[in-house]
C-alpha cells in the first residue's frame, strides 16, 4: 500500500499518522481533551473509545491517498489534526470529507482554515477528486469560519454521524475546465 505524502503550506507540515506511540499520543491526547471534543461528540473519549477510535484512524490512513495528517509548526510542534477521508452517513453518499482537530493552545490562528484549504488543494491536485465536504456543529462558529475561509461554502444539511449537520462543500473547478490548471508561478498551488 503507498504511503500517504507529507505536505506542507504556507506555515505548517502536515505528516501522515503511523501506527506508533508518537503519533498516537498526539491523536490520544485530543481525543481526551473535552474542549477538543465539545463539538464534535459533546464530550472526551473514554479509554475504550481511544482504543476504537486509534483503530478506524488506522485502518482508513493510506486508502486512496486518504487519510489523518498530524499538524507542526515551524518548531516541529504538533498543533492539530487535519484529514480526508470517507463521509460516513445513514445513507452512504460517497462525499469525501476534510476536516480538523486543533489543540486548544493554538486556536485563534489560522491552523484550521490553512490545513483545510492544503486538504481541498491535495484533494484536486493529487487525488483529482471533484468535489469535498465538510460538516459540522452550527455551534461551532469558529469551525465554520475556517471552513469558509477555506473555500467552502454552505449547501444545505445532511445527516451524518447520527444528526443533521450544516453540508459545507467546495467543487473542483479544475475538472470544468479542458484540463489546463491555473497555479500561482511562486509556489505551483491553485489558488
Amino acid at each position: 500500500m503507498k504511503e500517504n505524502p507529507i505536505l506542507s503550506s504556507l506555515r505548517f507540515i502536515l505528516k501522515p499518522i503511523e501506527d506508533n506511540a508518537y503519533s498516537n499520543s498526539h491523536l490520544i491526547e485530543m481525543m481526551q481533551d473535552e474542549r477538543v471534543q465539545r463539538y464534535i461528540r459533546g464530550n472526551a473519549l473514554n479509554d475504550d473509545e481511544v482504543v476504537i477510535g486509534l483503530a478506524r484512524f488506522h485502518s482508513i490512513n493510506n486508502s486512496n491517498g486518504l487519510g489523518f495528517w498530524l499538524i507542526y509548526d515551524d518548531h516541529q510542534t504538533c498543533v492539530g489534526m487535519c484529514l480526508l477521508k470517507p463521509m460516513p452517513t445513514e445513507q452512504p453518499t460517497g462525499f469525501i470529507e476534510t476536516g480538523y482537530w486543533i489543540k486548544p493552545e493554538h486556536w485563534g490562528k489560522g491552523i484550521a482554515a490553512e490545513a483545510a484549504k492544503r486538504m481541498v488543494e491535495y484533494a484536486f491536485v493529487d487525488l483529482n477528486l471533484k468535489r469535498v465536504t465538510a460538516v459540522v456543529n452550527p455551534e461551532n462558529i469558529g469551525s465554520i469560519k475556517s471552513l469558509e475561509k477555506a473555500g467552502l461554502t454552505r449547501s444545505g444539511t445532511i445527516v451524518a454521524y447520527g444528526t443533521e449537520l450544516p453540508f459545507y462543500s467546495i467543487v473542483n473547478e479544475c475538472t470544468k475546465m479542458t484540463g489546463t490548471l491555473i497555479a500561482n508561478p511562486t509556489n505551483g498551488r491553485i489558488e
